[in-house]
């Protein structure tokens, strides 16, 4: 029988389980931003290897399309975000003044060609004599053409609505496999070495998408029905975070916590957005506006939906379901309230997160993102119902 979670009242993030050891990790960071960016761009890099493996692996055989598809995003996204640490590793590594080198990561931003260019300017590397440096120039060229700002794995639309995929594309896992290594392989020898390597690896054309390949070993994007849909991307966060849970568990790699825990978080946000703008009764107009507000608060989604949610969720009295609800909402909002927490080793001032260890039970965090994920999805299902038959009374008393 599949054990399905749901919100409960006496949830704590805080909660230890210290009779399971296994399950206890204690989050550090040391202080020293370029060590700190490196060890976060490994565990991105790590997470997203143990998603294509099994893709290829075990999806594969299987012919599990949906996964094949759908799990691509968020596996782009924890190797888009590895690339990003990496770079800026180096550029803290090769700046020594603290201060320069802390405006000139924050002035990048997302922006992987422009990451590459500062470290080549001040390496004074001659790229042209380099084929590593050349392949890698174009490939990182690409990324940043197609995702400027680190946002088109993560949502299904940007703030100007442009979206992903325009056609359906069959993407190569096997090609997107290779060049991720060979990419991530070139930066690391650079942040080691000091120099583009000589030696060159394997690789194909240096696109972000390259097509083909074998059919149950490629990722289908850009069905028109869902070209502005959540659920991809909301399912697709969801079922990978709780994947890695389970690797974590499993094989004690601890060292996926941290993406796991922002493939949750950024799970429960779209979850909320998915309500606010395909299931609510706010106008669409108004609906992009409040998401696009404050974009990457869950307390603020939330309260976009609260009323709504309890209006047409009412069942009995003495209900307490909302109530528990706002206790999850208001604990992740603390805990990670601008969505970086999870995603970089420090804020948008450069300022460290977790100087201070922090105790964290796995299975209790990992169980908590999941409660209120059903918790979301079931108003989904819920309000959605009621905007259908809103729809065929509407069209009955039309005629």
């Amino acid at each position: 029988m599949t054990d399905i979670k749901w919100v409960r009242a006496d949830m704590n993030l805080n909660f230890i389980d210290e009779n399971k050891e296994n399950n206890i990790i204690e989050v550090k960071n040391s202080g020293k931003l370029e060590k700190d960016f490196y060890q976060y761009a490994e565990k991105f890099y790590n997470a997203a290897e143990c998603i294509i493996y099994y893709l290829l692996e075990e999806a594969s055989k299987k012919q599990d399309i949906a996964k094949l598809d759908i799990w691509y995003l968020p596996m782009i996204f924890l190797y888009r975000q590895s690339i990003e640490l990496l770079l800026k590793a180096i550029i803290l590594k090769i700046i020594t003044d603290n201060k320069e080198g802390k405006e000139c990561v924050k002035g990048i931003s997302h922006n992987l060609k422009k990451a590459f260019e500062k470290i080549i300017e001040k390496k004074e590397i001659i790229l042209n004599s380099n084929e590593n440096g050349k392949w890698l120039m174009k490939y990182l060229s690409d990324i940043t053409n197609i995702d400027i700002e680190s946002d088109m794995f993560r949502y299904p639309f940007s703030n100007g609505l442009k979206v992903l995929f325009e056609r359906q594309t069959h993407i190569s896992l096997e090609a997107t496999k290779i060049n991720m290594k060979k990419a991530y392989n070139i930066i690391k020898k650079i942040y080691n070495n000091g120099d583009l390597p000589k030696d060159e690896y394997s690789g194909d054309l240096p696109q972000l998408v390259v097509e083909g390949g074998e059919y149950f070993r490629q990722s289908v994007m850009g069905y028109k029905f869902a070209k502005y849909s959540y659920y991809p991307y909301y399912e697709s966060y969801e079922q990978t975070a709780k994947f890695i849970k389970e690797i974590i568990i499993k094989q004690n790699k601890k060292d996926l916590f941290i993406p796991m825990c922002y493939l949750y978080r950024n799970a429960i946000e779209l979850g909320l957005k998915r309500i606010i703008i395909e299931d609510s009764h706010i106008q669409k107009y108004e609906a992009l506006k409040k998401i696009k507000k404050k974009k990457h608060s869950i307390q603020y989604l939330w309260n976009a939906i609260k009323e709504e949610v309890k209006e047409y969720g009412k069942k009995f009295e003495g209900d307490t379901t909302i109530d528990i609800v706002e206790n999850y909402i208001k604990s992740f909002h603390e805990l990670d309230s601008k969505s970086d927490l999870f995603r970089y080793p420090c804020n948008k001032n450069m300022e460290s997160y977790f100087l201070e260890t922090k105790k964290f039970d796995i299975e209790n965090i990992a169980s908590c993102f999941e409660e209120l994920c059903t918790f979301l999805d079931s108003v989904d299902i819920s309000l959605n119902l009621i905007l259908e038959y809103e729809k065929e009374m509407e069209s009955y008393f039309s005629y």
